[in-house]
């Protein structure tokens, strides 16, 4: 008896998952709302060690910058990635930019991911987890939020809720 393709990927990229989840350090945290905590005083960035992280923050410079580490093996990052979307669509015209980094994953299982749930946000892989060491993002989904002169403001650890009024209250402050 032969499995429909999409099932079978499904599968695999069940089994890649659980092996990559049990890496020494990276932690899925488990789904539930989590709270954007102030980073005070703001926090110069991390040295970069990823030029490819340095040219989009470069690009982004005067904006509010939502940094989102996460897998697509890790379960509460998938479910938070739609809103991370739909966050990325409000903003997007009033200077607030998303980049996520994908953390010791497969680039084509990001790739079908993001298909499969219509997003277009940009991602940089961190397959080795040079980025995510270094923005000390332990657990995943990990987010920082920089304010326009490129300092850490905001910072989370687990499932966030991007279409909360609260976040936007948030985004609202760094922007004035």
């Amino acid at each position: 008896m032969s499995m429909p393709p999409r099932v079978v990927h499904g599968l695999l990229r069940l089994l890649a998952g659980l092996s990559l989840a049990g890496l020494p350090g990276l932690v899925p945290v488990p789904a539930q709302a989590a709270d954007l905590s102030a980073v005070v005083p703001a926090a110069p960035l991390p040295k970069s060690v990823d030029r490819r992280l340095q040219a989009l923050l470069a690009a982004q410079e005067g904006q509010v910058v939502v940094v989102n580490f996460w897998a697509s093996w890790c379960p509460p990052c998938r479910a938070e990635m739609p809103s991370l979307q739909r966050l990325s669509e409000r903003w997007r015209d009033r200077g607030v930019s998303v980049i996520t980094v994908a953390v010791a994953d497969n680039p084509s299982n990001v790739e079908d991911y993001f298909w499969e749930i219509s997003a277009d946000l940009p991602v940089i892989d961190d397959h080795e987890r040079v980025i995510s060491r270094a923005w000390a993002a332990r657990a995943i989904p990990t987010t920082v939020i920089i304010d326009r002169r490129q300092r850490i403001r905001l910072r989370g650890q687990g499932t966030i809720d991007w279409d909360a009024s609260a976040i936007d209250r948030q985004l609202q402050t760094l922007l004035e």
